[in-house]
Parts: structure tokens; sequence; C-alpha cells
């Protein structure tokens, strides 16, 4: 009977959290789409199942990138996203409502996440109130309608959840917590590098100002909560393992690329990018993008009905005071701390903080802690409901406040317009070739050139080459010449590419024409072998990896199995 009741409660909460949720993700139900600033997501997928089909784990070289000669776009975008809408596509769904469903999901476990997190403080009617408000954030539809960033909006989509297992992990100190924060640390490490970034800061003060609250002091005696602090340094070094094999090269071989020059020069400099504090107020939409000065053409505003019940959570801190309730008490302050560090950081004001710190500058946009503050007051906006004691009144001011926030919001999750799925998101390689690969160039090697005019074959050279064979980041060939001759491999050389001849490794190096993989054939007939190996970072940030997954999945087994 009880069992049968929970079924009903969830089965009504999935329900009524798909009828909240659906206006916001309404445009995704029709066979075509729509563009966006970034609209190279299919490309994307399709790149990375012929990389993981061809046997390439974790995938790391797109193969048609780079007008065919390849780049390794996967080594330094964020896969995570995109390894979900890989299930889907393997599963065989098009790659265009792959791309779709990964979009929806977001809506949806944002909308669970924050509910986790905020009905911890504000009861269920208070996590359910501040859930439709973390949906219907300006800043969400921006990521999605205008800017189409999905590594992005995916990133965002775990912090509720961080927040929401970080705290369960300080008060309870219950091992599965542990695993839980690691996997949401994680899920934002590999959804978008600049995030992640940010992520750093204010997840680690976050911790900080747990313990803080934790700290005890008894018979004129500090005592340290030391095992809330041995779980929180478990669950980083996990989340670090889990991640590793993305973000250590991404962060240290990104010097290999032409995006360690171009990602924080001309446009996508820092000091173009700041905002002005009335830019978080104005309501105007607009589909363009981001530049010097107040014209921006795009929105940045938090969200009319999300600010002002996220000020009414001042007048619940302050009875937090009076009440001396320190889970409360903790929580808004580090949020209005978080939130006040945040704004600043993105106007002008703290321009000189970021002529000094170099390591926030390839973040490029300041406006992206847009993330954290409209998260922040998200959040926020549950607050009101522990301001009521009357059950029912909570329950109308509950869904009258939910039918305003979706009301004055709504309008903002809609695409500018609709366009064909043939018009953009390729799934034909060659077009990802001749029509994509001019729009994405940040990741090409350095040193390499574009084609003057496409390339017909895999390969240049004198000798006789038979039994060719290919794929994704291996070349095999039998070579025969009479003389020493020279042979060029129609890809770019990129560290971690290697070269055999009869098993006995050559030295390769890029040709001076366009940057592609060059080396010597001996004269007579030759068995050569090409292959895009592992560089010792590389290695070494697979194998922490692949010990840290294991070693999660067998645990997880083990506990499941001892409870059965």
């Amino acid at each position: 009977m009880i069992k049968a009741i929970i079924k009903k409660q969830y089965l009504l909460f999935f329900l009524l959290s798909v009828v909240l949720i659906l206006p916001s993700i309404l445009p995704l139900f029709r066979s075509d789409f729509f563009r966006m600033h970034d609209w190279l997501h299919v490309s994307r997928l399709v790149e990375l199942d012929v990389a993981l089909r061809d046997g390439q784990i974790p995938a790391r070289w797109a193969p048609d990138f780079g007008w065919g000669l390849g780049m390794p776009l996967l080594h330094f975008y964020a896969p995570l996203p995109y390894y979900i809408a890989q299930i889907f596509y393997f599963l065989g769904v098009s790659a265009v409502w792959s791309i779709k469903l990964v979009f929806m999901l977001n809506f949806f476990a944002g909308f669970y996440f924050m509910y986790l997190w905020a009905k911890q403080f504000w009861s269920k009617l208070g996590g359910l109130l501040a859930a439709v408000s973390f949906v219907y954030l300006p800043y969400r539809a921006v990521q999605f309608y205008v800017r189409g960033s999905l590594g992005e909006l995916t990133a965002m989509t775990f912090l509720p959840l961080f927040f929401y297992s970080a705290h369960k992990l300080v008060n309870k100190k219950q091992i599965k917590f542990i695993f839980l924060t690691a996997l949401s640390l994680a899920g934002i490490f590999i959804s978008h590098s600049p995030i992640a970034l940010f992520s750093i800061f204010f997840l680690s003060l976050y911790f900080i100002w747990k313990l803080f609250f934790q700290i005890k002091l008894i018979k004129k005696k500090f005592t340290f909560p030391f095992k809330a602090f041995k779980s929180i340094i478990a669950s980083a070094i996990l989340a670090f393992g889990l991640s590793a094999f993305f973000i250590l090269p991404a962060f240290f071989e990104k010097q290999y690329t032409v995006v360690a020059s171009s990602i924080s020069s001309g446009f996508f400099h820092y000091s173009f990018h700041f905002i002005y504090l009335r830019q978080l107020f104005d309501r105007r939409w607009a589909y363009g993008g981001s530049i010097l000065g107040i014209e921006d053409d795009i929105s940045f505003q938090i969200g009319f009905p999300q600010v002002i019940l996220a000020l009414l959570a001042g007048i619940v801190l302050f009875l937090a005071f009076k009440k001396k309730k320190k889970l409360i008490i903790s929580e808004l302050t580090y949020l209005a701390t978080a939130f006040s560090l945040a704004v600043f950081l993105m106007t002008f004001h703290a321009k000189f903080i970021w002529d000094k710190l170099s390591i926030i500058q390839i973040t490029q946009f300041p406006w992206r802690l847009l993330t954290f503050v409209s998260t922040f007051t998200a959040f926020a906006s549950g607050a009101i409901v522990w301001l009521i004691k009357d059950k029912n009144l909570k329950k109308i001011i509950v869904g009258l406040l939910i039918i305003l926030t979706i009301g004055l919001n709504y309008k903002f999750f809609k695409p500018k317009e609709y366009s064909s799925n043939k018009d953009f998101y390729y799934t034909d390689r060659e077009k990802i070739r001749t029509k994509t690969s001019d729009t994405l160039i940040d990741y090409l090697p350095i040193g390499s050139e574009k084609p003057k005019k496409p390339l017909d074959k895999d390969f240049a050279t004198t000798s006789s080459i038979n039994d060719f064979y290919k794929k994704t980041g291996y070349f095999s060939f039998t070579s025969n010449s009479s003389e020493k001759t020279d042979f060029i491999l129609n890809q770019y050389y990129f560290p971690g590419w290697q070269a055999t001849i009869d098993q006995q490794k050559v030295n390769i190096k890029p040709d001076k024409q366009l940057g592609r993989i060059q080396f010597q054939l001996p004269s007579g007939e030759h068995q050569v072998k090409i292959k895009l190996g592992k560089t010792k970072l590389q290695y070494w940030s697979d194998i922490i990896s692949l010990i840290s997954w294991t070693s999660l999945i067998g645990f997880l087994l083990f506990r499941k199995v001892n409870k059965l």
C-alpha cells in the first residue's frame, strides 16, 4: 500500500514536471530545426560517432573537419553532451533528433536537480517554485535559442545537482554523496571548459563556506569538521579522476593548436564583453551577439519574476538570523556573497582583475558568469514559501507565482526563425569537409594551412602504393619504389601521430606546405602503418580516468549486490 502511494506520487510529480517544462521546449517538436550561433552540434556528433565506431576511445580526432585533413576537435571541445547524444544516435535516432533530445534532457534534468537542492530549504512547494524559475531563466533561453551553447547549458544543469549533493555531503557525511558530488563536478568539467574554470573558484568557495559553519567552539576550543573535510577531498579527487581524460590534455596541450592564440584575441578578447548593471534588468530581447559597450544585440537579463522573488530571500535571511537557522544562514550568505562576486566580475569595474589573472582570460566572455548568477537567483526565488505558514495559502501563492514566472518569460523560449535540417545540420561527411570546416578552425594544429583546392587523394608520393586502408586515426598500406621517396599523408600533423615501416618507428614531421604528416619511404617493398597514438600526458590521463570509472562502477555494483 505504501509503495503504491509512493509510486503514485512520483508519477504525479513527473506528469506535473512535463506540463510545467513543455512550454519551454515546444519549438523542438517539429521536423525542422533552427539556426543558432553555434549550429555545428550535429556535425560534431557525426565526427564522434565515426571516431568511436573506428575504435578510438576516448574519441579525440575528427577526421572530416579541417577540410578533410582532420583536427583534434574532441581533444579540446568538452565532449559530454555529444557522448549523451551518441547513445541515442547509436540506437538509431537521427543525428538532429539526438541533439534535440540532449537539449530536452537539460531542461528536465535541470528542473529536477534544482528541485532537489531547493526543497531541502524551502520545502517541496518551494523546491517546485525554484525549479520552474530555473527552467524559465532568460539566460537558459539565451544558451539554447540564441547561442546554441549546448555545453554551457549542460554544465549549468549540473550546478544545482552539485549544490544539492555537496550540502548533503557536508551535513550528512554519507558515502553516496561523495560519489554524487564527484559525478556532478565531473559533469561540469567535461561539459564546458570556461564554466569548469569558474566553478573551481565558486564551488571551492562553497565547500569552504560550509566547513566554516561546521566549526564549533566547545569549552573555548575549536573543533574542526575533519570527517566532512575528508569527504570533500575524496569527492574532489574522484571528480578529477573521472574527468582527467579530457581536462588534462585539453589544458596542457592547447598550445599545439591555433586556439591557444585565438581564444582570447580579437572579438574574443574579454575586454569587449563586460556588461553594465542595468543590462541585468533590461527585458529587451534579441538574437545577435555581444559587442563593446551597452548596445549588445543579445539579452543579459536575470529575469524579472526571478529577481523579485529572490529579493524576498533577504527577509528570509533576516528571520533566519533571528531564529538561528544555521543551515539557511550558511546557504543564503554564501549565495549573496557568490552572487555579488559574480556580478562584479561581469562588469567593467573588474577589468583590473581580468588584466592580472591570465587564467580567466581564456573564458572569453565575462557575462558567462550569468550561469552562476542566474542559478543562485532561481534557488533563492523559492525562499518566499518559507515565509508562509498556512499550507493552503502556500499552494495558492506558489501556483500563482509559477503561472506568473512562465507567463512573463515564456516569450523568450522560441527561436528567431526555422530552417530545413539540410541547410546547416549536416550528417554527410563530404558536406562537413566542404561546408563546415571554414566555420570551425579553432582547433586546427599549429602550422596547418587550408588547401587551395580540395585534395582528391589520401596521400601524395611518387612511390607505388597498394592495399591502402584507412579509418579514424589509422592508415596502412604497402609501398614499393626503386628509390627513396617522400610520403605525405593528407592528415594534419599533431603530437601523438606515429609511423612505422616494417614495424620500425620512423620520424615524422609536418610538411612545409600545409602542415600534413610527412616522412620518407625507403626503396623496395615495405609495410607501412600510421596511427594516432597517445602522448604521455594523454596516456596517463586515460589511465587515471579508467581506474576512477572502474572503481566507481565496481563500488556501486558491490553495494548493490550486498543490498540484495
